[in-house]
């Protein structure tokens, strides 16, 4: 009971009792006295009754997304049920360092996610959401923030790898773009609140955010980005997409391990990056497909362009400890026509000229031709 209502309880005693003891022999005062009565008996009934707070939390046994809440400075204070699964060894995990050890050792760039984690527990308030590529395949999202006035942060982790297959289906192409739209508004704040000494690295978490930690070329979602605000500032239609894409990457992976074919990708983005230079500008979008934007381009040129990382693909010797290895890729290339509101019909344009150059034989450039 409230303290508010127990005065109330025990005042009605109170009146009750002189109104029986105390002789009345004035029915007016009497009649006074059951008034007041009456008052304290609908004060104290029409009181609200105070709320179980508990019945209103959110029961994150329930969540099919791993839940994890930590104090500020990085100690595990509870995991729901999807995130016991995720970690079967968290019992022996004291703090999210502890926690995230293993998983971080399986990642294709452990280095990076080490140092974001670092940098959040060095600011309590800070946002973050980043990707986590996995060696096997799977991509996870984490994302944290802190409870305000609550001294606690939790953590979600979002097992997204169907998205990334997603990205290798053309039929699936557009379903994968909306939801990458989806989630724009979630990574448009990813870095505030940070304190003037973290000045620094809050704008290097700001680049990491942006691009893809393997080969340093943009991300999907920035590269998409950049691709609107291109075709908005354009005054003409000369705007050229090319889709490209490593032949046979599994078998590379397959024969030489996975760490060589990520070799494989760093020197294809290579090549790409010193053939587009300041033309244009190139993101990751998946795997070992890549794409690339140039702006202000004849067709000719948008070809031969294509060609040329063709031909210097071909000829690249790859080379990854003792092994050394020749791939190729497939290229396909389409225009941005003026009137499209947005960059994705180009994209899909390219995307269905590259399968192309697959179902023709591979390595070779296909350009998307309208009807």
């Amino acid at each position: 009971m409230e303290k508010a209502e127990t005065i109330q309880l025990f005042t009605f005693i109170g009146a009750f009792a002189l109104l029986i003891l105390y002789p009345m022999p004035d029915y007016a005062a009497s009649f006074v006295g059951l008034v007041i009565l009456g008052l304290y008996l609908k004060a104290l009934f029409q009181s609200k009754p105070s709320l179980d707070s508990n019945q209103f939390l959110l029961n994150t046994e329930n969540l099919s997304d791993a839940f994890l809440l930590t104090s500020l400075d990085g100690k595990v204070r509870f995991l729901n049920a999807a995130c016991r699964n995720l970690f079967p060894d968290h019992e022996n995990a004291s703090t999210i360092a502890q926690l995230f050890d293993d998983w971080h050792g399986e990642l294709t760039d452990r280095s990076q996610a080490d140092e974001i984690l670092e940098t959040i527990n060095g600011a309590p308030q800070m946002q973050f959401t980043e990707t986590l590529n996995f060696k096997d395949g799977r991509v996870f999202e984490r994302s944290t923030r802190a409870i305000e006035n609550g001294g606690a942060r939790t953590w979600i982790l979002r097992d997204i790898s169907y998205l990334e297959t997603a990205g290798r289906d053309s039929e699936m192409h557009s379903t994968l773009l909306e939801a990458d739209a989806a989630r724009t508004a979630e990574l448009a704040e990813q870095l505030y609140h940070a304190k003037d000494a973290l000045e620094a690295k809050q704008a290097e978490l700001t680049k990491l955010a942006n691009t893809d930690s393997l080969t340093g070329l943009l991300n999907r979602r920035r590269f998409t980005a950049l691709g609107e605000q291109a075709i908005e500032n354009t005054p003409t239609d000369n705007i050229w997409v090319i889709m490209l894409d490593i032949d046979h990457f599994k078998r590379i992976n397959d024969t030489y391990g996975h760490a060589a074919g990520d070799t494989a990708i760093r020197d294809f983005a290579d090549i790409i990056r010193n053939r587009v230079g300041t033309d244009g500008f190139i993101g990751r979008m998946g795997g070992e497909e890549f794409a690339a934007i140039l702006e202000n381009y004849e067709m000719n040129s948008a070809i031969k362009m294509a060609e040329e990382i063709r031909q210097e693909t071909a000829a690249h010797i790859t080379v990854h400890e003792s092994e050394k290895f020749r791939f190729t890729a497939s290229l396909g290339v389409a225009q941005w026509h003026k009137g499209e509101i947005t960059i994705e019909a180009a994209l899909d344009r390219s995307d269905q000229a590259l399968y192309s150059a697959k179902a023709y034989g591979r390595n070779r450039v296909v350009g998307y031709e309208t009807t």
